[in-house]
């Protein structure tokens, strides 16, 4: 996710919160010299263990940015991509963005909400207010059980790469909503577990929605398709009387499905000997 200028410096007025940081910065040369590394990775952990935020770096904690070179821009985004791939576990993947105020440049990190509890050097921290904690016992025990229960959605609810709402056919989804829910169509059908927001935030069709509102939902998922075929005999080695590929949308292929299986059956009728 981009900040813009505009949401930048309204925040650099209003101060620090739950989800925005200022960190000044100091330099040996280019090299960064304080904070240490892993006090910031303490920081982005205790982000990444909340709800995710921002951390803008060459910023004084009354919001006044003091500045710095190029090379030392670069080390510093060099220092802070390794601090979130190696001093964190597991790692966080954030979003940096060069900025500048007033032709004094600086670092946002944006990071997101993570998946697992994330531990840092320090040990484990949260976000409390505009301070970041450390977690106690218990702390630790409730946030890994959240996101262990959130880790891994249901299959049909994950979202697909490279789809989003364009991707599922009007036609389909349609009938599927209200009158109102038709109005805004991406909360009705992200309610309905069809949409659903990656890990950029960016809105993805789902599994389901993929199987439910696609014409051809083997184009993002190879197997979604029904390979229907009638045998001879019990034995594959008889030969084949029919087959079908059934494709399309989930409710036509077991329709299909159904139709296939209907026109291969056979009942044979045995009439039973009378007792004497």
């Amino acid at each position: 996710m981009r900040y813009s200028d505009e949401a930048v410096a309204r925040q650099l007025r209003l101060g620090e919160d739950s989800y925005w940081e200022f960190k000044s910065i100091a330099f040996a040369g280019n090299r960064l010299q304080s904070p240490r590394r892993d006090d910031l990775a303490d920081e982005i952990a205790a982000f990444a263990n909340s709800d995710g935020g921002v951390l803008l770096c060459g910023v004084t904690d009354d919001g006044t940015v003091h500045g710095m070179t190029r090379p030392q821009l670069n080390g510093l985004v060099t220092a802070l991509e390794g601090i979130c791939a190696d001093a964190i576990k597991p790692a966080v993947i954030p979003s940096i963005q060069l900025m500048e105020r007033d032709e004094r440049p600086f670092v946002l990190v944006g990071v997101p909400q993570g998946y697992a509890q994330h531990e840092s050097p320090g040990g484990s921290f949260w976000r409390l207010g505009s301070t970041t904690r450390r977690m106690t016992g218990d702390e630790r025990v409730r946030l890994a059980q959240r996101r262990g229960q959130g880790r891994f959605p249901s299959f049909d609810k994950r979202p697909v790469d490279e789809t989003g709402i364009a991707t599922l056919d009007q036609e389909l989804w349609l009938p599927l909503l209200s009158a109102e829910g038709a109005k805004d169509p991406k909360p009705a059908l992200a309610k309905m577990a069809l949409l659903e927001s990656d890990k950029t935030s960016a809105p993805r069709a789902t599994v389901a929605g993929i199987l439910l509102c696609t014409p051809n939902p083997e184009q993002w998922l190879p197997n979604a398709r029904i390979a229907a075929v009638r045998y001879r005999d019990v034995d594959r080695a008889s030969g084949q009387t029919d087959a079908q590929e059934i494709t399309g949308p989930l409710n036509r292929q077991i329709a299909q499905a159904a139709a296939f299986a209907a026109r291969n059956m056979s009942v044979a009728a045995r009439k039973t000997p009378a007792r004497v």
